[in-house]
């Protein structure tokens, strides 16, 4: 059985695990251009965990859960990895990142004040929408920044070129020199 603090431990570390696993999928599914399994399995892996960390907190809390429950913490888990991750690689590519910020801004706030049950007003929408609109249109001018992409870039240690002092492993088909 686990303790109280370590309950609460494991509840915050699977639910902002799944938020970051969400805003690298999200963001490199877009920026980087092969593995794109490999970030929609783990964009999944992080929604479940999102969610389940969110379930097992509202039934430590007794909170009520039902389908909208669900709906809101997807909604904002994905929102919330919109934001992370356009912000994260926003230099790799601007107009990609634009989109994502745009809206997860937009369905953030809209999400947020459903879940706390506030009256969604008019003039609210219309400035987080020209906030989002105004992202976007700066975005489409930002140019890709040429070191921006870290990610195709392996440190020197790691290239094909680097010399190991003593083998890893030994040939097994070589005769051995004893």
């Amino acid at each position: 059985m686990l303790s109280p603090e370590h309950k609460k431990y494991l509840i915050y570390i699977v639910k902002y695990l799944g938020v970051a696993l969400i805003a690298g999928s999200v963001v490199h599914v877009g920026t980087l251009h092969n593995g794109t399994t490999r970030y929609i399995v783990l964009g999944i892996i992080g929604l479940f965990l999102m969610v389940l960390g969110n379930l097992m907190e509202a039934r430590q809390n007794g909170e009520k859960i039902d389908l909208k429950y669900l709906a809101i913490i997807t909604g904002l888990s994905l929102a919330t990895g919109f934001l992370s991750g356009g912000i994260q690689h926003y230099l790799d590519n601007p107009v990609y990142a634009g989109y994502l910020l745009a809206a997860g801004l937009l369905f953030s706030y809209v999400i947020f004040l459903i879940k706390d049950k506030t009256r969604i007003l008019g003039r609210n929408i219309m400035i987080v929408l020209a906030v989002s609109a105004i992202i976007i249109t700066v975005s489409r001018y930002i140019p890709v920044t040429a070191s921006a992409d870290h990610h195709s870039i392996a440190p020197p240690e790691l290239t094909a070129t680097s010399t190991v002092s003593q083998p890893l492993a030994e040939d097994h088909n070589k005769p051995h020199s004893h």
